[in-house]
C-alpha cells in the first residue's frame, strides 16, 4: 500500500475521492484547534462535575462505613452504662465476664472505655479518652466524634446521665479504632469509582472519535478550497458540507462572485487604460523624434506644441484614472456621508474654477442657485469632483459661442445638481453606454478620455444619488443639447454648529428625507 498522500480533489465541482483512514486521520490535525475547543468545552464541565461527584461520593462512602460501626459502638456504650448503673462507683468498678468479652473481643475491634464523674475525674476504664472542652451535659444523648488516642485515629462515643446505685451521675465514654471503618470506606469507594474510571476514558475516546468523524466534511472542504488555484473564482461545491456549513459555503460563493466581478472589471479597466495611454504616449514620442530631426525653428516649435498638448492629454487621463480609482476604493466608499454639504456654495466654487477654461473656448458658463439652502450628506471633495467632471464634459462637447449652465434646485424631499449645455446632445441609443468607462460617442472630434461620466456615476452611487437625462431647454434662443441631473436626498433639518464647551450643549444629527 502506497504511503504517498493522495492527489488533491478536482476543482470542477466533483466530490473529492474517499481517502484511506490513516491519511484522513493525519489530515484531521488541520481541524485540531476547533476539535480541541469542542473537547475542552465538552469535557471541561464534565470533569468539574465528576470532581464534585468524587467529593460527594467520598462523604457518602464515609457515612455508609460509619453507620454500622456507630450503631455497634452505641450498643456497647449503652451496655457499659447499664453495667455501671448496677454498681456503686465509689467502691470501684467491676465488669461482668460477658461485658469484658464484648469490649475486648477481636483485637481489631478492641473497645477502649472510661467512666468519669461530674467533675471530669476518671473513675475507671482501660484508657484515658480525650473529650472536647465544650461538650454539653445532655442526658441520655449519644455523641460521636473522631479523636486521636495513643497516636491512632479512633471513633469516640459518649453519653451523660447515668446514675449508680448511690445516685451519683457519671459519664460513659467508649472508643474504637477507625481502621476497619477506613477499610470499608475504601472498599466502597473502589466499588463506586472503578466503573467510572473505566467508562469515562472510553466515553471520552468515543466522543473524540465521533467529533473527529463529524468534522470530516470540514477537512474535505478545506482540502477542496486549498487545492484551488489562486485565480479560480468558481463557486465552491457544497455537496459534502453539512447543513450547518452550507450557509458559510454560500457566503463564500457570494464573496467569490463579487471578487470575480471586481477582478474582471479591474482587468478590463487596466487593459483599456493601457490602450488609452498608449496612443498619447506614442504620439508624444513621435513628436519628440520629429522635433529632434527638424532644423527649422517653426517646425520644431510646432512639434513641441503637439508634444505639450499630448502630455496634457496624458496628464488629464492619468488624473481621471486616479480619481476613478480613489472613488472606487474601499476606504473612500465608507466616507461619502460624513459631511453636511450645502450644494449652492459648493457648486458656485466648483463652477468658478472652470471660468477661465470656458472663456478660452468662448463658451458662456453660467450658474443658477436655488432660492433656499440645499443640504445633503456627503463628501464635499468628492461632490466637487463629480460636478467638475460634469462641467468638464459639457465644455468639451459644447462648440464655441455655445453655453453651459450649472443649476442647483430641489423640493421638500430631494435636491439636485444639474449641468446643461448647448452641445450636439447624446443619441438615445448611446445613453445606456455613456457611463461605461472609455466609451465615447462616435462622430465627434472631441479629444476626451471617456472616463468623466464614469467618475460621475461612481461618486453618485456612493452618495446614494441617481444620474438621469433631463429634457434640454433654451437659452438666448439657442436650444440645449444635453442636460444631466444628479438627484440627492435632501436633509430635512440642519442644526447650527454646537459649542460643546457651552453648558448643556447637545447635538442631534440632521434627518434625511
Amino acid at each position: 500500500m502506497s504511503r504517498n498522500p493522495p492527489t488533491p480533489p478536482d476543482t470542477d465541482g466533483r466530490p473529492a475521492p474517499r481517502l484511506p483512514f490513516l491519511w484522513r486521520f493525519r489530515r484531521k490535525k488541520n481541524n485540531r484547534a476547533l476539535l480541541n475547543k469542542i473537547m475542552i468545552w465538552m469535557f471541561g464541565p464534565l470533569f468539574l462535575l465528576w470532581t464534585i461527584g468524587l467529593v460527594i461520593t467520598y462523604f457518602i462512602a464515609q457515612n455508609i462505613a460509619n453507620a454500622p460501626y456507630d450503631r455497634t459502638l452505641a450498643d456497647h456504650l449503652r451496655m457499659l452504662k447499664h453495667e455501671i448503673q448496677q454498681q456503686k462507683i465509689t467502691e470501684g468498678i467491676q465488669l461482668s465476664a460477658s461485658a469484658i468479652t464484648i469490649l475486648q473481643g477481636d483485637p481489631t475491634h478492641l473497645i477502649h472505655w472510661e467512666i468519669q464523674d461530674a467533675n471530669a475525674n476518671s473513675i475507671g476504664g482501660n484508657a484515658s479518652i480525650p473529650l472536647p472542652d465544650n461538650w454539653s451535659y445532655e442526658e441520655d444523648v449519644i455523641r460521636f466524634r473522631n479523636e486521636t488516642l495513643n497516636g491512632l485515629s479512633v471513633r469516640v462515643a459518649y453519653i451523660w446521665g447515668g446514675r449508680d446505685m448511690n445516685g451519683l451521675d457519671f459519664l460513659t465514654v467508649v472508643a474504637q479504632s477507625n481502621e476497619m471503618r477506613a477499610t470499608l470506606q475504601q472498599e466502597i469507594l473502589t466499588g463506586m469509582l472503578t466503573p467510572q474510571l473505566i467508562v469515562l476514558p472510553l466515553a471520552a475516546l468515543l466522543a473524540g472519535l465521533g467529533l473527529t468523524q463529524g468534522l470530516e466534511p470540514l477537512s474535505l472542504l478545506q482540502e477542496r478550497i486549498r487545492a484551488r488555484r489562486t485565480n479560480d473564482m468558481s463557486p465552491i461545491s457544497d455537496d459534502l458540507a453539512p447543513a450547518e456549513i452550507v450557509p458559510l459555503v454560500a457566503a463564500m460563493n457570494s464573496l467569490l462572485t463579487r471578487m470575480a466581478a471586481t477582478n474582471e472589471t479591474q482587468r478590463r479597466f487596466v487593459a483599456n487604460a493601457a490602450h488609452q495611454l498608449k496612443t498619447p504616449l506614442a504620439g508624444m514620442r513621435t513628436q519628440a523624434e520629429l522635433a529632434l530631426r527638424e532644423r527649422s525653428p517653426e517646425k520644431m516649435n510646432a512639434s513641441l506644441e503637439q508634444l505639450v498638448r499630448g502630455s496634457e492629454r496624458a496628464t488629464r487621463l492619468v488624473n481621471q484614472l486616479l480619481t476613478l480609482a480613489r472613488a472606487e476604493s474601499a476606504d473612500d466608499a465608507t466616507r461619502p456621508l460624513s459631511d453636511i454639504v450645502e450644494l449652492n456654495e459648493m457648486a458656485e466654487k466648483a463652477t468658478s474654477a472652470w471660468v477661465d477654461t470656458a472663456l478660452k473656448k468662448n463658451i458662456d458658463l453660467g450658474f443658477e442657485c436655488a432660492l433656499a439652502p440645499m443640504h445633503v450628506l456627503g463628501n464635499s471633495l468628492m461632490l466637487a469632483e463629480l460636478l467638475g467632471n460634469l462641467i468638464d464634459n459639457a465644455l468639451l462637447y459644447t462648440p464655441a459661442q455655445g453655453w453651459v449652465t450649472v443649476r442647483v434646485g430641489g423640493d421638500a424631499l430631494s435636491t439636485y445638481l444639474e449641468v446643461e449645455d448647448s452641445g450636439p446632445g447624446i443619441a438615445a441609443a448611446d445613453r445606456e453606454r455613456i457611463f461605461d468607462r472609455f466609451f465615447r460617442v462616435m462622430g465627434t472630434n472631441v479629444d476626451g478620455s471617456g472616463l468623466g461620466l464614469s467618475i460621475v456615476k461612481e461618486i453618485a452611487e456612493q452618495h446614494r444619488a441617481s444620474v438621469n437625462f433631463m429634457p434640454p431647454g433654451h437659452r438666448h434662443g439657442v436650444p440645449g443639447g444635453t442636460c444631466l441631473r444628479v438627484t440627492f436626498a435632501r436633509l430635512k433639518d440642519v442644526s447650527p454648529p454646537v459649542d460643546w464647551t457651552a453648558p448643556g450643549g447637545a447635538h442631534h444629527p440632521p434627518e434625511q428625507a
